[in-house]
């Protein structure tokens, strides 16, 4: 009679290198391939899942004041709802603001490019209307890349509000039914290692609200201290550069820098001293030194701190499949990853190279 063998989950027997090389380089071109041409249900439900796990522990609150589970989730999607609304809302008032800043820019630019077209024929000896006819091909070839624009815009309003209208209702629905997606991952194996989905599920689950919600509470906080700053030395549209700075120091590293670069060069052409480009950086440093050192540390932890190279590499894959969607959703989610392999054995190799060395060290000693 043949012995049952051990079947934990973290006692799977190793398939060979040269077998598990293909099937993993065949499994990445299959998701690949999917993400790419299912991108129209796939966006949405990103979406829903991240703020599904970001809406949860609010639900189990209103759960406790006895709210059956259908209210509790319409409550907190009305919250939710208001809150963005306030927030797009805020964005794009300081949008409008910040292009109409743009267009008395232009004004002034063409006003000042006569005198500098009189000053190149003078150096270079071409003629005023040779730089004219220069000048309006330019803008002509501007003009239709903004009209190509525009009109791909309007293409693309139709497919938002699809989304926004299947994205309320994937989150009700991942919400109402968690319980039975649980079951069904319990149900999919031997009840032998029910025990071991059970926890794995639970700590995937913990760690990727905590990362979640600490995550955007650092995006919170540095918006604050970006436009506090950004106000104290006198910068315009303080509140969109610091928000579209925060947003970006999701992307380790560069993040930071590409979020500060719009609020530099405005500050090189509509500053009014020499010390304003200067002091925009030092505001930006003081913040990024205060996120790396003491909320990033202390907010999110080291557990899913991501490594700076693949959240490059992701983030410009994300941007290839999803666009601005992909940039968005891509770090998190690559994140999300992280934690779920560092909870399986087979799978903690992965999980190793999606990290960096030290946080990864420091999240297996925190584990011990």
């Amino acid at each position: 009679m043949l012995k049952k063998k051990n079947l934990r989950l973290q006692k799977i027997q190793p398939y060979p290198f040269w077998l598990k090389a293909p099937l993993i380089l065949f499994g990445l071109c299959l998701v690949v391939l999917i993400m790419s041409y299912g991108r129209f249900i796939l966006m949405p439900l990103a979406f829903a899942a991240l703020f599904s796990m970001l809406l949860s522990p609010v639900i189990k609150r209103f759960e406790t004041w006895k709210m059956n589970r259908s209210m509790s989730i319409l409550l907190a999607l009305l919250l939710i709802t208001i809150f963005l609304a306030g927030l797009i809302t805020l964005i794009t008032i300081q949008i409008i603001q910040f292009s109409d800043s743009l267009a008395d820019f232009a004004d002034e630019f063409i006003g000042t490019s006569y005198s500098g077209i009189h000053f190149i024929e003078g150096i270079t000896g071409i003629s005023v209307d040779r730089q004219t006819e220069y000048l309006k091909g330019g803008l002509e070839t501007l003009f239709e890349t903004g009209g190509e624009f525009m009109s791909s815009l309007a293409d693309a309003t139709m497919g938002t509000l699809i989304f926004l209208g299947l994205l309320p209702i994937f989150i009700f629905f991942m919400l109402y039914y968690k319980e039975m997606y649980k079951t069904f991952l319990e149900k999919t194996f031997s009840k032998s290692r029910n025990s071991d989905i059970h926890i794995v599920i639970k700590r995937v689950q913990r760690v990727t609200q905590n990362y979640l919600v600490g995550l955007f509470t650092v995006i919170g906080i540095m918006a604050v201290l970006n436009a506090v700053g950004l106000f104290i030395i006198g910068l315009d549209h303080a509140i969109f550069f610091a928000v579209f700075a925060s947003f970006l120091t999701i992307i380790p590293l560069v993040g930071s820098i590409l979020g500060a670069l719009p609020a530099l060069i405005y500050a090189f052409l509509f500053g009014e001293t020499f010390w304003l480009p200067l002091l925009v950086v030092i505001v930006f440093s003081t913040v990024q030194l205060i996120e790396s050192s003491v909320l990033t540390p202390k907010i999110v932890g080291s557990r899913v701190s991501i490594n700076p190279f693949v959240a490059i590499i992701v983030l410009l894959i994300g941007a290839e499949l999803w666009g601005i969607a992909g940039m968005i959703l891509f770090i998190p989610l690559i994140g999300i990853l992280r934690v779920g392999f560092s909870q399986v054995q087979e799978l903690e190799p992965y999980g190793y190279i999606l990290g960096n060395i030290i946080d990864y060290k420091e999240s297996k000693r925190q584990e011990a």
